[in-house]
């Protein structure tokens, strides 16, 4: 599968650090698994010390980290089995993209007993390199996720793991993996979502440069350089995938429209999350400010350019979610 040139350096650039000797460590403590060496199949590490995982993305906190303090090393997998001071994932964010699921992490972030991770990178590596039996892949997964959760501080009670828009694809091996961990899904109107991707297009808009997983994309119908007709057949497997695992997996159902007040409404109670007074209102702060520019105040949106002749399709499929999204709301009230 060929990757964007600048989706390939973003990944080189974070791994550009001084090369330490695993074996001189007496712990991975504060060590991050930020990639895997597909020749050779180890796990390369970053050390992050105390260094919080506030940017709106996981990458953009490693390339927040002082130069002279950035380190590496490479181990086997099972230098994993090191951790057992971790917490347990208390929720993982799926979403379509553009649909304010980085603004719910931002906002969660602000919390400091919260680990909030948003899309890590070495995930998406895991699952485009496993190559072992289903068993042993969900038992290092396991293990990938704890050392993400690795406990740092005293403070520290939750971790949330925001996905990258595509894992919905991986959302079985997902819940094997974790049977009971609270998974939720983030969405938006399709026109919406389009909007922003003729704006700026994300890799997964983009044919054969991710991998969808159990999601079937089917573009071989589509005319070449359409990529907002991919788009939209991406959004009809994002859609449809969301109705199947509703039911079958748990997936909660979160709509655009529903943010920031659900978060503060539902959310926090629902996670087990504290939330006093003070953090309350830092949180409701940070809502009023772009989510991956937080220099700036939120503007909304730029609206389609024009009407897609497939949009028909995707809006239905749209509305079925949104259906059964309001008739479980119905049903609890």
């Amino acid at each position: 599968m060929s990757k964007p040139n600048n989706f390939a350096n973003e990944h080189r650039s974070y791994l550009q650090a001084q090369l330490i000797d695993a074996n001189q460590l007496d712990t991975l403590k504060n060590w991050y698994p930020i990639s895997i060496d597909e020749k050779t199949g180890e796990l390369i590490w970053r050390d992050m010390r105390d260094q919080r995982f506030s940017a709106s993305f996981f990458q953009d906190s490693l390339h927040d980290q002082a130069h002279d303090q950035r380190r590496v090393c490479k181990t086997k997998l099972d230098a994993l089995d090191k951790f057992d001071d971790f917490i347990q994932p208390s929720a993982f964010i799926f979403h379509v993209s553009r649909c304010g699921s980085t603004l719910m992490t931002q906002m969660l972030s602000t919390l400091s007993h919260c680990i909030v991770l948003s899309e890590p990178p070495v995930i998406d590596m895991f699952f485009n390199t496993m190559k072992e039996s289903k068993e042993t892949n969900i038992a290092t997964f396991r293990k990938l996720i704890h050392a993400l959760g690795q406990r740092r501080f005293a403070n520290e009670k939750n971790v949330i793991i925001k996905l990258d828009s595509w894992h919905l694809g991986q959302i079985r091996f997902i819940r094997e993996a974790f049977p009971n961990t609270p998974m939720l899904f983030l969405y938006r109107e399709p026109t919406q979502v389009l909007a922003s991707h003729q704006r700026q297009r994300g890799p997964q808009m983009i044919p054969d440069f991710v991998n969808f997983g159990d999601l079937q994309v089917e573009y071989s119908t589509l005319s070449p350089g359409d990529l907002d007709a991919f788009c939209l057949a991406v959004l009809d497997q994002f859609y449809s995938a969301a109705i199947q695992h509703h039911a079958m997996s748990g997936l909660q159902l979160i709509n655009y429209s529903e943010l920031p007040a659900i978060i503060w409404e539902k959310l926090l109670s629902q996670l087990a999350i504290d939330c006093n007074p003070e953090e309350l209102a830092q949180m409701k702060a940070r809502s009023q400010f772009h989510s991956k520019h937080p220099q700036n105040s939120f503007e909304g949106d730029p609206t389609s350019q024009q009407a897609h002749p497939h949009l028909s399709i995707t809006q239905e499929r749209y509305q079925q979610l949104e259906n059964l999204r309001l008739k479980t709301v119905g049903a609890v009230a």
